[in-house]
């Protein structure tokens, strides 16, 4: 089975390439496709025809779904070179340390600000979202634990990541863009 696919290689190849893949990636996943296709194809006849022709719409439909596949775990997270973090550790060598301490300073004012906030808030509603900030307990757990419904707590912890957002939602984004000046002038 394995002879009769790689006879079509370059078909494989340049069908996962027309997918929008570059070729290098396109070689790797047609030979993860042979693997597969070994590892778990155990009737022939699902990818063969009866004359020993190659069902090469069922091919497709498994590169495809490879290549998809790698797209949506690819986009989860960003991969880097190795060569990338040598050119970002020479770059921001010096300023590094700088922008640590400046960031943990800024992300201090930051939660403080928060905290008090939410110390303003109804005693009701400033316990509920000082457990659900401070502890690592699920929303099931604090209803456990607190006698309150679950319904009530995530309708309560929903309107306060509202009103959090509302209020400090520029500062956040500020904060992650590291733009701190403007974080520390609204303090």
């Amino acid at each position: 089975m394995l002879e009769k696919l790689a006879e079509n290689h370059d078909l494989w190849v340049n069908m996962v390439v027309g997918m929008g893949c570059n070729y290098s990636l396109a070689q790797d996943i047609t030979q993860e496709m042979y693997i597969r296709m070994d590892r778990l194809v155990k009737d022939e006849n699902k990818i063969m025809y009866s004359d020993d022709e190659v069902n090469k719409f069922f091919v497709y439909v498994t590169l495809k779904n490879m290549y998809y596949t790698y797209l949506r775990i690819n986009n989860r997270h960003k991969f880097f070179e190795y060569q990338d973090f040598d050119s970002l550790e020479s770059e921001n060598e010096l300023y590094n340390d700088e922008l640590d301490n400046d960031f943990e300073e800024a992300f201090n004012e930051f939660t403080s600000s928060i905290y008090s906030e939410i110390n303003t808030w109804h005693p009701y509603n400033s316990k509920l979202a000082s457990i659900y900030l401070k502890s690592s307990l699920s929303l099931r757990a604090i209803s456990k634990d607190t006698g309150i419904s679950l319904t009530s707590i995530f309708n309560s912890i929903k309107n306060f990541k509202k009103a959090l957002r509302e209020k400090f939602g520029e500062d956040y984004e500020d904060l992650i863009n590291k733009d701190f000046n403007h974080l520390k002038q609204i303090k």
